[in-house]
C-alpha cells in the first residue's frame, strides 16, 4: 500500500464517505465512518497545509474522505468551534499537569 492511500476499499470509485458520531469512538466527535480520525483534525490539517494530498497522506485517508471532512466542517462551524474549544481545554489541563507533546 502506498502512503496516503486508504487502508481498504471503503471509498472505492462511486462510494461516498460519510461522517458519523458515536459516543464510544473519539468521545462522540464527528469522524469519517470506519475511521478513528476526527473531522476537526482533518479540517485543521487541511487549513494548515491547503493541500488535500498532504492531508490525506497525514491521516492515511482517501481524497474523497478529506473532501467529506472539509465539507462537513465548513457546513457545521459552530460544532467545529465547540470541538476546538474542548481540545483547547484538554490541552490546557494536560499542560498544567506537565503533559504536552512538547514535554515528551
Amino acid at each position: 500500500m502506498s502512503e496516503g492511500q486508504p487502508v481498504d476499499d471503503r471509498t472505492a470509485e462511486g462510494s461516498v464517505p460519510t461522517v458519523v458520531q458515536t459516543d464510544d469512538v473519539l468521545g462522540g466527535e464527528p469522524r469519517i465512518d470506519g475511521r478513528r480520525v476526527g473531522v476537526y483534525d482533518v479540517y485543521s490539517r487541511y487549513q494548515e497545509t491547503g493541500s488535500v494530498d498532504e492531508t490525506a497522506a497525514a491521516y492515511q485517508l482517501s481524497e474523497p474522505e478529506v473532501h467529506t471532512a472539509v465539507a462537513y466542517a465548513a457546513a457545521n462551524p459552530e460544532q467545529m468551534a465547540a470541538v476546538a474549544e474542548r481540545a483547547r481545554q484538554s490541552y490546557e489541563q494536560h499542560a498544567s499537569e506537565g503533559l504536552t507533546p512538547e514535554s515528551a
